[in-house]
């Protein structure tokens, strides 16, 4: 037995090596060109597969968003090394499961920076003009530009929760466009608002309180599910906008329902839902005053791309020995040959 294989696995048995990618958006080709060396010189095999894959051989695994992974798919995989997430969020992997297992776990986040901001900026310009309630009104037969009521987007003020990455990327576009910006993240140190001269505000509901439309950009954790609901709907001011571009487990959907019914909230945008897509009787698709999109913000050629050969490049890393980019879970300090 090859005891250099922490897991009791010896090299015949995990021959021939596989890399399983399971990911319905998938680049195969994006992949193979980043695994490079590991793929050909190593003798690895690069599969696309329907679901999370069972048993011994896989020594590494690429996973999208739309097929979650479980603790127990990671027991059945007796040999994986490395788990390469194709998304910036990572809460459909089991990351505690995969660091007590002592498997990599990476994140792609940076790919698709500048789509979602650009995606955030104009659901948010659509709203405060009422773009898609104003092409709807002259697609039924209504010609009355004040049933709406466009607003002039200079001067108003934008709220974003969370300020990594892409928040800094939306506040950049708000303020070309003449907005006061201002963001709350305890996660971020002060130095990082001052240099993007965006106004730091300590507290989640002093944001809401202060602002006329607001984006989320926070991830989905234990903490963050339900962040904002009523009470936090109730903070901000009537008549305001609402944009969640990040995930929809962050909003409380009925209390939506009820801020949208009342007039608190004027229009909402909503490029992520609790369950994707929605079933035909979800709630969210007959939610009044709001604009839903199939979680699109991501994507344009280009981060497609790159989010798959970034991924490919973190398993290629790892089956070559080395450090991958993007670390999540930070393999422990033992042996893990292929």
């Amino acid at each position: 037995m090859n005891t250099d294989n922490p897991r009791g696995r010896s090299r015949e048995q995990l021959s021939p090596a596989r890399v399983a990618l399971a990911d319905p958006f998938a680049d195969p080709e994006a992949v193979r060109t980043a695994l490079g060396d590991a793929l050909h010189g190593a003798g690895v095999r690069l599969e696309q597969v329907d679901a999370i894959p069972h048993g011994p051989g896989i020594v590494g695994l690429l996973v999208g968003p739309e097929v979650p992974m479980t603790a127990e798919d990671l027991a059945l995989l007796p040999d994986l090394r490395v788990i390469a997430v194709t998304s910036t969020g990572y809460d459909h992997v089991p990351v505690e499961a995969a660091r007590a297992a002592g498997v990599w776990v990476t994140s792609s986040a940076g790919y698709c920076t500048q789509e979602v901001a650009e995606h955030t900026l104009a659901l948010g310009v659509g709203l405060l003009r009422g773009t898609v309630d104003l092409d709807r009104d002259v697609r039924s037969g209504i010609w009355d530009v004040e049933r709406v009521r466009p607003r002039r987007i200079a001067g108003t003020r934008w709220g974003l929760v969370g300020f990594g990455r892409i928040a800094r990327a939306v506040a950049e576009h708000a303020a070309a466009l003449s907005m006061p910006v201002s963001a709350w993240d305890p996660m971020v140190a002060p130095e990082h608002f001052e240099k993007a001269g965006v106004r730091r505000v300590e507290n989640l509901i002093d944001l809401l309180a202060g602002t006329d439309l607001v984006s989320l950009h926070i991830p989905l954790t234990s903490e963050t599910a339900d962040l904002i609901g009523a009470a936090e709907l109730a903070a901000m001011p009537t008549g305001s906008f609402l944009v969640n571009v990040s995930r929809g487990e962050i909003l409380d959907h009925a209390a939506l329902a009820a801020a949208l019914d009342s007039g608190q909230l004027k229009g909402v945008a909503l490029d992520t839902l609790p369950v994707e897509p929605p079933a035909a009787d979800d709630p969210a698709l007959s939610l009044t005053s709001t604009v839903l999109n199939p979680h699109a913000a991501w994507y344009s050629d280009e981060a497609r791309q790159r989010a798959y050969a970034w991924a490919g490049a973190a398993v290629g890393a790892v089956l070559s020995g080395g450090r991958p980019d993007g670390v999540v879970v930070v393999e422990p300090p033992r042996s893990r040959q292929p």
